[in-house]
């Protein structure tokens, strides 16, 4: 097993993250930083899934790396930060459980903007995402357990590819006419797909402060749109109906930012509501 160093091998100055081949090399590296003069820090794991093709290896490697060098700045120079095959490791030096929670937001916002707007054609989108966090020593004093944690999913995302089956259609006997069924939860990644966004299946439950200091919670049940994260002068929110022109217009005109919208099913954006009080 190859041990790597608690702090990094590169100028301090520059961003920069280490590859590894194993859990076990992860381990290797949280384990030396716990016996080094840090006494804690938080750990961020991503998750990307990319359609697996022997010819397409090469585009998934680049894709990959693309996403994690624009995540890369987006933490200190001084946090570890590692690539094992399409997971990423943010290893944040001195921080806490509730500080990874607040990085793995900033990440996470990133990330979905990143994805949505990746203008290189050689760029693959993942079909799914996923992003946890956890701390050491507290609430986790074992590296591996730190690193299980981390790897539940406190977020996710979705954007199959080309789904089989499209809006499910019937005809109806008595006037030979067809009839367009309502959209259903394995149509809502389709419609997600034709409108150019993101589709989320899970929403959060609870907001920073700065979120709600956007968006009022009278103003998103109004619009019936949930603030998921900020992103320099973009907003990410989460919608029910890609097609509604003026919810997105309304939102920059309240908020003055650039909206990024995301396609949320209809059930968990008013459970998601529900809690935005």
């Amino acid at each position: 097993m190859r041990t790597l160093a608690a702090t990094p091998r590169y100028p301090a100055d520059t961003h920069t993250y280490n590859t590894v081949d194993t859990i076990h090399d992860i381990a290797a590296t949280l384990e030396a930083v716990a016996q080094s003069t840090i006494t804690q820090f938080a750990l961020v794991s991503i998750s990307l899934s990319f359609e697996e093709d022997l010819y397409r290896q090469e585009r998934i490697d680049l894709s990959k790396r693309y996403f994690l060098e624009h995540l890369r700045s987006l933490v200190r120079k001084t946090d570890t930060v590692l690539l094992m095959n399409n997971s990423f490791y943010f290893i944040l030096l001195g921080a806490n459980l509730a500080g990874g929670a607040i990085v793995q937001e900033r990440l996470w916002d990133a990330l979905l903007w990143r994805v949505h707007n990746a203008a290189d054609g050689d760029i693959l989108r993942p079909y799914s995402m996923t992003i946890g966090h956890s701390a050491y020593p507290s609430p986790h004093e074992q590296a591996l357990d730190c690193i299980a944690a981390a790897h539940e999913p406190q977020q996710n995302f979705f954007a199959p590819e080309k789904p089989v089956h499209k809006y499910a259609a019937r005809q109806d006997r008595r006037t030979q006419k067809v009839v367009r069924e309502s959209p259903d939860a394995f149509e809502l990644p389709l419609l997600a797909q034709e409108a150019g966004m993101p589709y989320l299946s899970l929403l959060p439950r609870k907001l920073p402060l700065k979120l709600r200091q956007l968006i009022s919670p009278q103003l998103a049940q109004e619009l019936g749109c949930f603030p998921l994260g900020r992103e320099r002068d973009t907003l990410t929110v989460a919608i029910a109906h890609p097609g509604d022109r003026h919810i997105l217009d309304r939102l920059r005109q309240e908020t003055g930012l650039h909206i990024f919208p995301v396609l949320a099913p209809q059930h968990e954006l008013q459970t998601a509501l529900e809690q935005f009080v």
